[in-house]
């Protein structure tokens, strides 16, 4: 479907993803408790509580969300499958601009404490935080932000967040991959271990990877070390060189120099340029799951845990979409202090133009 003459084409996807997603509920009883649960979520006020709808009881926007009987399947294959068209549309309609596909992998925790039979597989502390953790693919294409599929880390003894990575990588289908220039994976430090990097190499897709930088060189050397930008270096425990670059980040009056490597030669500068285009998108997912209550997940069955997670992946997605982040990235080393500068803009309009986006949970 073409856009129209005047009309916002954000608006439009919002609609047919809002059209497709009410369809997915064949009783009336549960679509009404769907969209107050949806109006309580976009109004985006911090504290999406149940005890604030107006016009369904608390009692049963609970019932809801942990009894009542409605596949979480069905919503999230027709969220995922919104966003495959979506970006066919985009192709079609821009045949002679193909940006590239980039896929961010990113790690977000729903915070929750408490104990909870139904969820005990679910809650771990990870990073200091207790609660449910979830691995989040996005696809990223020009204007684009579309969550495409999750996961939940289910604590230890079980797949790390990197094979899990690996796992919903292998969900996009191979004509997304194979539509243009090479896809581009994005991740941040917790998934530069040698066998995300060899993974996602192996499926022959670009990668750009956050590095941690007490990360060890073949030679014995720490990554903090190095002093040229876009070097190629031999990390211990990968079979190939790779190319290292850094900025340096500032946020409350101090500096943070931040490493990231590519799989093949760069230039240094080029490819810190490229790289912070990720740490962008990662400032701001703390802001939008407190603006949208995400970090107040109260409820205790799966069922209400995937709906959580879908709308997480959503409204971060949106974000990073309708509102920038302001946080600022330089190639020169700190001369003195310096702010940084706080992602601004109003929030209060993410739900419409948020709704534009879609997600999966891999169960």
């Amino acid at each position: 479907m073409a856009p129209l003459w005047g009309v916002n084409p954000k608006e439009l996807r919002s609609r047919r993803l809002y059209s497709d997603i009410l369809a997915c509920f064949t009783r009336k009883q549960h679509l009404d408790s769907f969209q107050v649960f949806l109006d309580l979520l976009l109004e985006a006020k911090g504290r999406p509580l149940p005890v604030q709808a107006t016009v369904k009881s608390p009692a049963a926007l609970s019932r809801f969300l942990n009894h009542y009987g409605w596949s979480t399947r069905l919503l999230v294959r027709a969220m995922r499958q919104h966003a495959h068209q979506t970006l066919l549309d985009f192709w079609q309609h821009a045949p002679h601009q193909h940006p590239r596909l980039e896929l961010l992998i990113d790690l977000t925790s729903l915070e929750k404490t408490g104990k909870f039979e139904e969820l005990d597989d679910w809650m771990h502390v990870y990073n200091s935080v207790q609660g449910v953790h979830l691995v989040v693919l996005y696809l990223c294409c020009g204007p684009l932000r579309l969550p495409w599929t999750f996961q939940v880390w289910r604590g230890k003894d079980t797949p790390s967040p990197a094979m899990l990575a690996l796992k919903l990588l292998r969900t996009v289908p191979k004509q997304l991959l194979n539509s243009g220039r090479q896809a581009r994976v994005h991740a941040d430090g917790g998934f530069d271990s040698a066998d995300f990097i060899h993974g996602v190499l192996d499926q022959g897709l670009d990668l750009i990877v956050g590095v941690r930088k007490n990360r060890r060189l073949a030679d014995g050397c720490k990554v903090e070390n190095l002093t040229v930008r876009g070097s190629m270096v031999q990390l211990q425990g990968l079979r190939q060189p790779v190319c290292i670059s850094w900025v340096w980040l500032y946020r409350n009056d101090e500096s943070e120099q931040r490493f990231v490597m590519q799989g093949r030669k760069m230039g240094g500068v080029h490819l810190a340029r490229v790289g912070k285009r990720r740490w962008k998108i990662e400032g701001f997912f703390k802001t939008i799951k407190g603006r949208f209550g995400l970090s107040r997940f109260a409820q205790h069955s799966k069922r209400a845990g995937v709906l959580m997670g879908v709308r997480s992946a959503q409204e971060t997605g949106g974000a990073a979409l309708v509102v920038p982040v302001r946080t600022r990235f330089s190639t020169v080393p700190p001369s003195g202090p310096r702010l940084a500068t706080q992602a601004v803009g109003k929030l209060a309009r993410l739900g419409k133009a948020g709704s534009a986006t879609a997600g999966d949970a891999c169960l």
